[in-house]
């Protein structure tokens, strides 16, 4: 096989410069793992302190870009999938260092937009696990891609993609099709995350923030509070109850509360409060 051949897997020189002032999907995974090595040789390559890796050496990233558009077309085929934008490349209208290059966006997903990405995974279950346990694990790592193209490809299309597909080759065997959770709130935080370290990368310092603080949370991992034995939710809930005809104080204990919902929180209880935590991020405060 000749040389020609795998450079049309190559970045052309221009190609690697734009990727350097810009964030694609792929990066977000890396940017939101809490990895800090994966973070800090991303953060060199960007600043040019590094060269970025030569993917065409790597065997099964080849494979994984060989087997995409089979992927796609055999889900396309098979499921009956509308599959539009292929490997077609946008880029944020509102923050234009923001980019994708997704696999594709499916028009007809349960009559939703959804967003496509194909993945080959050579990898077998350890000895003790099954493709059971494996799946999930891949499901989180590509979490951050297929939420940065969802909202990326809104902006493009105008129209909301509430929907994201990881299909999946699994050591040659068909794709399977595995659905990715989009949100909102996690989106923003992977922009206010990507926006950081796009900054650090301008001004050539160091992502620290990223490093050391606790990495956005998925969608699949957020989940309800018992707040009954938190002594501040228990004296903010009363005062909150207490003070509900009484405009300025009951916004204080309200605030107070909101303050108190962990970042993983679906929903917050107790004390005959509770707090439900909307796609946005906005919390809202009701009575049990």
């Amino acid at each position: 096989m000749s040389d020609a051949y795998f450079e049309n897997f190559k970045f052309s020189d221009e190609e690697l410069e734009t990727r350097k002032k810009c964030i694609n999907g792929s990066e977000t995974n890396i940017i939101a793992s809490g990895n800090a090595e994966a973070i800090n040789k991303l953060f060199l390559e960007k600043t040019g302190s590094v060269e970025s890796e030569d993917l065409t050496h790597v065997f099964p990233v080849m494979l994984g870009n060989i087997t995409e558009e089979l992927n796609i077309e055999w889900i396309s085929r098979k499921y009956g999938y509308n599959i539009t934008n292929r490997q077609q490349k946008f880029k944020s209208k509102r923050n234009p260092f923001m980019r994708c290059t997704p696999d594709g966006v499916i028009t007809n997903y349960d009559n939703e937009y959804a967003v496509v990405d194909a993945k080959y995974t050579m990898g077998r279950p350890q000895a003790d696990e099954t493709w059971s346990d494996v799946i999930p694990r891949l499901l989180k790592y590509y979490t951050p891609q297929i939420n940065w193209n969802a909202y990326i490809l809104s902006e493009y299309l105008d129209k909301p993609v509430n929907r994201g597909v990881l299909s999946i080759i699994r050591a040659g065997n068909e794709p399977i099709i595995e659905e990715v959770a989009i949100d909102e709130n996690y989106q923003a935080e992977l922009i206010r995350i990507a926006t950081y370290f796009h900054s650090c990368v301008q001004l050539n310092i160091a992502p620290d923030e990223i490093i050391t603080d606790e990495p956005p949370v998925p969608p699949e991992d957020r989940k309800p509070y018992d707040m009954e034995g938190n002594d501040d939710w228990r004296r903010y809930a009363d005062n909150y109850i207490q003070t509900k005809g009484a405009a300025i104080s009951n916004k204080e204990y309200e605030t107070k509360l909101k303050a108190l919902v962990p970042k993983d929180a679906k929903h917050c209880f107790g004390h005959g409060i509770n707090i439900k935590v909307a796609k946005n991020n906005r919390k809202t405060i009701e009575l049990l």
